[in-house]
């Protein structure tokens, strides 16, 4: 059997499912955005939408999961430092939509999203303890300075930010006794 996940149709029903949710998002609030809405714009079906998506929040951790992954390998043996800039050089690139999300109503959707993927990767690192709460931290750490860069609270060099991102996530101090 075939698996049709990845044909090219599916990718480009993707593609414009999630480039019509965009254009939305930048022209009204996210908790007003009706999934009506976006697949009227993409020129889709609503039963092929639901092929690919519970709904739009759904929509939006798939659409983040690849920058975002890399976020989180921050923490696993994938850190790649070159895709770490070319992530944030894409948040700076798209940093009108980064500043709706990140500072918007969707910002503890995508923080949960964002602490997920990282605690999947502390989780192969028992050492660290708990997963779930240190996830939690990172998480909102790398959300907190993505959206203060880019919301332009903190000018610097998107290869100055992923420093800061990678930094940040390394453990840095012994556990209290």
């Amino acid at each position: 059997m075939v698996d049709l996940a990845d044909s090219r149709p599916v990718q480009r029903t993707k593609a414009a499912l999630f480039d019509a949710f965009v254009e939305l998002v930048l022209e009204r609030r996210y908790d007003q955005l009706k999934v009506a809405d976006i697949i009227a714009r993409a020129g889709v079906g609503r039963s092929t939408f639901y092929e690919h998506y519970e709904g739009k929040d759904d929509l939006l951790r798939a659409g983040l999961s690849g920058p975002f992954g890399v976020l989180a390998d921050i923490v696993g043996e994938r850190h790649d430092p070159a895709r770490l800039v070319a992530v944030v050089e894409h948040f700076w690139e798209n940093r009108r939509v980064g500043n709706v999300l990140f500072a918007g109503p969707t910002r503890p959707l995508l923080a949960r999203t964002l602490a997920g993927l990282i605690e999947a990767r502390l989780q192969a690192r028992a050492e660290l303890g708990d997963a779930t709460l240190r996830a939690a931290q990172l998480a909102g750490g790398q959300m907190g300075l993505l959206a203060a860069w880019l919301s332009g609270q903190a000018p610097a060099t998107p290869a100055a930010i992923a420093e800061m991102l990678y930094a940040a996530a390394q453990p840095t101090a012994p556990p209290l006794p």
